[in-house]
C-alpha cells in the first residue's frame, strides 16, 4: 500500500461520493491500471483510495431494448466476451481486445479508462462513433452526459466534485451501421495508441447513408471528424472516395510531438489508419 495513503471500501454510492466530496485527495479505484501505476510513480497525490469495486450498481452488461447499458466496472474481457456487446456493438468489443495484455484486459475497466481521460484511451473513438452516454451520479444527483461533452482535457473531465461514473449508455444502432477500430502503436500490445481510429458506415442502394468518424491521441480530446463524415454520405465506397475522406480526416488533428512519435507521423498515421478501416468496411459490405 502506499505510505500515507488511507483505502476505504465503501458500501453504498452515498457513501463512495461523500468521501470524494468531503476528502480533496480522494481518488476512485476501479481496475488500478491508471490510478496506481500514477501513484506509485508518483505523478498523483492519493490521500485516500476510494475502492468502489463492491458496488453493484457500477456492474453488468444489460440490453435494454433501446439501449445497450455497461456498468463503470465492466472490464475489458467482458466487454469483449458479452454477448450483447459482440452482437449489437462489435466495434466495442474490437477496441477492448486491443487494449494492452490479458491481465491489463482482466483488471482495466471502461468507467477507469474514460476517467483516465488519456486522448488515447481505446474506448473514447468507439464510443464516440456509437453516440455513447455517460450515467454520472453524486452528491448532487444524478445527470447524463454525451460522451463528446464528457472529455475536457487530457486527464481532464466533467466529473464534478463527488461525482462517478456509473455507466454507459449506448443506443442500439441501425443493424446495418458497420464499425472498424483500427489502432497504431510501437508494439502491438501492452502499449497505448500511437494513433487510435474508429469508424462507421452505414451503406443503402449503393451509397453511405450514415458515416462517423471518430480519432483518438492526436488532439487534447477524442473527437469526431464531421468533414470525412460529409465526404462518404451520399457516396459509394470506392477508392477514391475512400482516400478523400482520409485524407479529409486529417485536416482537424492536431497531433503533438513527444518520446512515442512525431507530429508529422501521427498525422500521416490518421489517413493510413482511417483508409484502412474504411477498407474493411467496404469490403463487409460486399
Amino acid at each position: 500500500m502506499l505510505s500515507g495513503t488511507e483505502y476505504v471500501r465503501p458500501s453504498t454510492m452515498d457513501e463512495a461520493s461523500g468521501l470524494l466530496a468531503n476528502d480533496e485527495g480522494a481518488v476512485v479505484l476501479a481496475g488500478g491500471t491508471d490510478v496506481l501505476v500514477a501513484a506509485f510513480a508518483g505523478r498523483m497525490s492519493v490521500s485516500t483510495l476510494v475502492d468502489v469495486s463492491s458496488l453493484p450498481e457500477l456492474k453488468g452488461v444489460e440490453d435494454w431494448g433501446d439501449c445497450v447499458w455497461i456498468g463503470a466496472l465492466t472490464t475489458m474481457t467482458k466487454l469483449c466476451a458479452s454477448d450483447v456487446v459482440n452482437r449489437v456493438l462489435p466495434g466495442l468489443g474490437s477496441a477492448a481486445a486491443a487494449m494492452g495484455c490479458w491481465q491489463v484486459r482482466n483488471r482495466a475497466t471502461i468507467g477507469g479508462n474514460l476517467c483516465n481521460a488519456s486522448p488515447s484511451a481505446e474506448m473514447g473513438p468507439p464510443l464516440l462513433v456509437y453516440e455513447a452516454a455517460v450515467d454520472l451520479d453524486g452528491v448532487g444527483g444524478k445527470r447524463r452526459l454525451p460522451i463528446s461533452e464528457f472529455f475536457k482535457g487530457p486527464g481532464e473531465t466533467a466529473l464534478a466534485k463527488g461525482e462517478l461514473v456509473t455507466g454507459i449508455r449506448i443506443p442500439k444502432p441501425d443493424a446495418g451501421l458497420r464499425v472498424a477500430y483500427v489502432r497504431r502503436a510501437l508494439r502491438r500490445s501492452m502499449d497505448i495508441p500511437l494513433v487510435n481510429v474508429a469508424v462507421g458506415v452505414q451503406m443503402g442502394d449503393g451509397v453511405g447513408v450514415d458515416a462517423r468518424v471518430a480519432l483518438g491521441a492526436v488532439a487534447p480530446v477524442p473527437f469526431r471528424v464531421p468533414v470525412a463524415e460529409e465526404i462518404l454520405v451520399g457516396r459509394p465506397l470506392t477508392d477514391s472516395v475512400i482516400q478523400e475522406a482520409a485524407e479529409g480526416a486529417c485536416c482537424p488533428a492536431r497531433p503533438i510531438t513527444d518520446v512515442r512519435a512525431t507530429a508529422e507521423y501521427r498525422l500521416a498515421m490518421v489517413e493510413v489508419l482511417v483508409r484502412r478501416a474504411l477498407i474493411q468496411l467496404a469490403e463487409e459490405s460486399v
